[in-house]
């Protein structure tokens, strides 16, 4: 059965990180009862603060999207397994969990935004909506959606439901088991208003 959830930021889970170097703010993982530390979740979206180089955690048999959220960007050495690569702010860069992976700081700390899935059972895509004041009108197309609103406030509806849901910054909005034909419209209720949109859905669906 569909559920719909507002998250606040105060939801989210503070978890170490594999490697030990930082802490992740863990926004959503599925399914319901596992649990990040025994590595028995499909798919996991969280965030993090970088501010210093160092060796990405390894996370055989899982796919991973990353995308800079705040700061001047990151450098990515994926060794022999592919190229290196520039992740500019707000650009999602998808790469395999299992390539041993070092990250440079470009010109100083930056924010992160980070959806790690498990490739054998689960397909995901990440959307930057910039919103700013206007609208925008997306289906959901996916088992699961995850919208998390990184800048600005903004108000969502999502079809069936009687309410908006004013969603402020930090603030995130899940849609458990969505249906095909269900839709979401954002309006942005400030200038710098950005929105990530996250899709999961069974891998071959």
């Amino acid at each position: 059965m569909r559920e719909v959830l507002h998250l606040t930021a105060a939801d989210a889970r503070r978890v170490p990180w594999k490697n030990g170097r930082g802490v992740t703010e863990e926004l959503a993982l599925a399914p319901e009862g596992a649990a990040f530390e025994r590595g028995d979740f499909d798919w996991r979206v969280s965030k993090a603060a970088v501010d210093a180089d160092g060796a990405f955690s390894s996370f055989p048999g899982f796919e991973r999207i990353l995308l800079v959220t705040g700061g001047a960007g990151l450098a990515l050495d994926h060794g022999a397994d592919a190229q290196r690569a520039r992740l500019r702010p707000l650009e999602p860069h998808r790469f395999s969990g299992d390539w041993v992976t070092h990250a440079a700081l470009v010109r100083g700390p930056v924010s992160d935004f980070n959806v790690v899935f498990r490739r054998e059972l689960v397909e995901a895509s990440v959307e930057v909506l910039r919103l700013g004041r206007r609208r925008a009108l997306a289906t959901a197309d996916a088992h699961d959606v995850f919208a998390h609103v990184l800048a600005g406030a903004c108000r969502a509806r999502v079809t069936g439901e009687e309410e908006a849901f004013e969603l402020a910054s930090g603030d995130s909005l899940w849609i458990r088991e969505a249906r095909a034909h269900d839709e979401l419209e954002f309006a942005g209720s400030a200038s710098d208003c950005v929105v990530l949109l996250v899709r999961l859905s069974p891998a071959g669906a």
